[in-house]
């Protein structure tokens, strides 16, 4: 078994790192390469990295053990059948129990990783905490505010969706508010903070978000918005105006986080945007860096791609696409805050106690019901994706389609590229440029090969250069960069994208827009690992909006990449338009695959 780890190795099919941590099991304790341990060590290594918070063995009893093309030379093992599988883990003393400190975890049928077990459960209890105690609440102020921040309440045969979640998020030390584009999440939670801040004018409040573009997104809205709510003065100057990244606010550093459960944040509510984007460990450990009284609300979409990282917080929070229901204790109390009746509420005897602070946003205003974007995202999120494919195929003023030569990428998306990226280009002022390249982005579904992030920056390049809009070479006037790395000496983290300018002495400077809004240049020399921007791959778009989009999916039909979740995404990245380039059956069938990770959270939060 050797020999089969090593060819899995060399062919790409298992990573470095799960072939060494199975290496390290057998050698550690004393295991053949080719053992039922050594072999479970290296899949549930290789599962995580694949987004898996463990493997359920119940789904993959019996079953090939590893996925891969080598089946012709190699005999790959099936994995035991489930319960001798689970008899021979429980006889390892490399296999803990849960609670154990081991290198894996067995729970029930799930094997974990050791750490990831017990990020799951910190995780389930923070929440499961929050969740037992409200608060001191004064509903008569409450009810009050509700009323006069949303008149309208009452007088619709709909409920009123963000009054609703406003009550809820009030009333609970944790809580979630989760819709698509343009449900009015942001216009929500401003509402929110202020009727916190009415209950108790020195609530310290931080606004975070787990990337800079989507910390000044945050901030922009508040900023934009703040100022047309309805409450007093005071109130209103108090509601913050700075956001940043989660990575700075818990202090990310050389020797790990500064701030835990020994060195708590100083803050009495954090609300969190951009929530389907946080991966368990980084979840987890939030929550653990959170004093013991403060409120956290998160905001995001449920429907968007989960984490790069591991684990798909949101979607177990809010049960992947369950219907949200309140048990009828639940009800009774949103209804007597919110002022809807109760007839007009979700109600099931059988919720758990999570949807008791999760609240869903159905109505958006961005999109009207007959807007381009609006529905293909909606086709695409139901899976039909041969009518999301018409819709494209229409070309009116939101939505379009560029069909994709077999194998290659249609020359009409560079010509759509360089037309756009001309125009911040020809700016003489940075800020001015930064603005206008904000506006416009190519979307990839893949980093390599010829519809790959890393070829269409390659071809943008190229045609900018040939154009005489930029010069060649890796540091040129107008080059956008994505910091690829968490930094902390510049203070620059993953995901960061800013401009290669050259300021008022004739120096090429990096500049970034902050999420204060402000703009920072630091020494090109200085800057961390950095990567090309024109075109991302669609999870490093996540927090971001722009103008238009164009969604270059592959031309091959069962890329396992291409889902409806990443579909979804870049589709919703668009304010004005949105084109796909792709072929009909990598659309369509990538709107049918739907992406699901293994992990216990759901379940622990007691989502069937």
């Amino acid at each position: 078994m050797t020999e089969l780890l090593k060819a899995l190795l060399e062919s790409g099919d298992l990573s470095p790192l799960s072939y060494f941590f199975s290496r390290f099991i057998a050698d550690r304790y004393g295991k053949e390469p080719g053992a039922p341990l050594t072999l479970s060590a290296a899949l549930v290594s290789q599962h995580n990295q694949q987004g898996n918070v463990c493997i359920d063995l119940r789904l993959l009893a019996g079953k090939p053990m590893f996925d891969t093309g080598l089946e012709s030379r190699l005999k790959i093992p099936a994995a035991p059948p489930l319960d001798r599988w689970i008899t021979t883990l429980q006889q390892e003393q490399a296999v803990g129990r849960p609670g154990d400190i081991a290198p894996l975890i067995l729970d029930g049928t799930r094997l974990y990783l050791g750490r990831f077990w017990h990020f799951e459960r910190q995780l389930q209890r923070g929440i499961l905490k929050r969740l037992e105690t409200a608060g001191e609440l004064s509903e008569e102020r409450l009810e009050a505010g509700l009323e006069r921040l949303f008149p309208a309440a009452g007088r619709d045969p709909e409920p009123d969706w963000q009054r609703l979640a406003s009550a809820l998020a009030v009333s609970h030390r944790f809580a979630v508010i989760s819709g698509g584009p343009g449900t009015g999440k942001t216009t929500t939670v401003i509402k929110v903070l202020a009727l916190l801040l009415e209950q108790d004018p020195a609530m310290h409040i931080r606004l975070a978000a787990p990337t800079g573009k989507a910390a000044a997104r945050l901030a922009s809205s508040i900023r934009a918005s703040k100022t047309r709510i309805a409450t007093d003065n005071r109130v209103r100057e108090t509601i913050p105006e700075q956001a940043t990244t989660l990575h700075r606010l818990l202090g990310f550093g050389p020797r790990g986080f500064r701030h835990h459960r020994g060195n708590p944040l100083v803050l009495d509510c954090l609300v969190v945007d951009e929530a389907s984007m946080i991966d368990l460990s980084l979840m987890a450990r939030l929550l653990d860096a959170l004093p013991d009284r403060a409120r956290i609300i998160l905001l995001g979409d449920r429907d968007q791609l989960a984490s790069v990282e591991a684990g798909s917080v949101l979607g177990d929070i809010t049960g992947h696409g369950q219907p949200v229901r309140y048990t009828p204790a639940q009800a009774k109390r949103l209804s007597r805050l919110s002022g809807i009746p109760v007839t007009l509420l979700p109600v099931s005897v059988d919720a758990p106690a999570v949807t008791g602070a999760t609240a869903l946003l159905h109505t958006s205003y961005r999109f009207h019901s007959d807007s381009g974007i609006g529905r293909l995202a909606k086709l695409v999120n139901t899976g039909d994706g041969e009518a999301a494919l018409e819709l494209a195929r229409e070309q009116g003023s939101e939505a379009g389609w560029i069909e994709s030569p077999e194998g290659a990428l249609a020359s009409s998306a560079i010509d759509w590229a360089i037309e756009r990226f001309s125009h911040y280009l020809k700016c003489e002022r940075i800020d001015e440029a930064l603005r206008l390249f904000e506006e416009t982005r190519l979307l990839c579904a893949l980093h390599h090969g010829p519809f790959g992030v890393i070829e269409v920056n390659r071809m943008i390049a190229e045609r900018l250069v040939a154009a005489g809009l930029t010069e060649r070479g890796n540091e040129a006037q107008g080059k956008p960069v994505m910091v690829t790395v968490n930094d902390y000496e510049t203070g620059l983290y993953n995901g960061d994208i800013g401009l290669l300018w050259h300021d008022a002495r004739s120096r090429l400077r990096a500049w970034f827009r902050l999420a204060d809004d402000q703009i920072r240049e630091i020494p090109v020399r200085s800057l961390p690992e950095h990567v090309p921007a024109w075109a991302l791959t669609v999870h490093k778009s996540q927090g971001s909006e722009f103008r238009q989009v164009l969604l270059v999916l592959p031309w091959e039909k069962n890329s396992p990449v291409v889902s409806r979740e990443l579909i979804y995404t870049g589709v919703t990245r668009a304010i004005e338009r949105i084109i796909i380039h792709g072929s009909p059956q990598a659309l369509i069938s990538g709107c049918r695959r739907s992406v699901e990770r293994s992990s216990g959270l759901a379940e622990k939060l007691g989502w069937g």
